[in-house]
């Protein structure tokens, strides 16, 4: 969650992790933020079903399946931190398309430069990641502190 200097409010923050990760974040943020209303994770075959609460909250919790059921644009930003590596290729195309599709304003990812998995057998370096055309690369860079890593930064029309 960041406080946006033009809003002077607490932007709405969405989390979407698998259920360890999920859990844990939703602990942290309702408990920093008692105040602000949050939109637990739970099951949900359509928006529909959640729309109103859904858009109501400030912070918001989903498993990543639930991505496809968002309506276009619902996001401002999007955090990814060292977790593309552990897919493969046609996953991680899959997450860049849905987050074209859900937000409407930044991707920031950090992840390994060179990452191998042996389980599937994959191998991705830092130019393999598949960045659509339109967007704007704001920055690209060798990660200051883990240099291991690159970080960037997307502006998403």
């Amino acid at each position: 969650v960041e406080s946006h200097p033009s809003r002077r409010r607490v932007s709405t923050a969405h989390g979407t992790s698998p259920p360890p990760a999920l859990y844990l974040s939703q602990r942290y943020l309702t408990t920093l933020f008692p105040e602000l209303p949050a939109f637990k994770f739970r099951p949900f075959r359509q928006f529909a079903d959640v729309a109103s609460e859904f858009e109501s909250s400030r912070i918001r919790f989903i498993a990543p399946h639930q991505l496809e059921l968002l309506p276009a644009k619902s996001f401002d930003y999007v955090v990814n931190i060292s977790s593309f590596h552990e897919m493969t290729l046609a996953q991680v195309g899959n997450y860049f398309t849905l987050i074209d599709r859900v937000c409407r304003g930044h991707l920031y990812t950090k992840q390994w430069r060179v990452s191998r998995t042996q389980e599937n057998g994959c191998t991705l370096r830092e130019h393999d990641y598949p960045v659509p055309a339109n967007w704007r690369t704001v920055f690209h860079r060798r990660h200051p502190v883990q240099r291991m890593f690159f970080d960037a930064l997307y502006e998403i029309p």
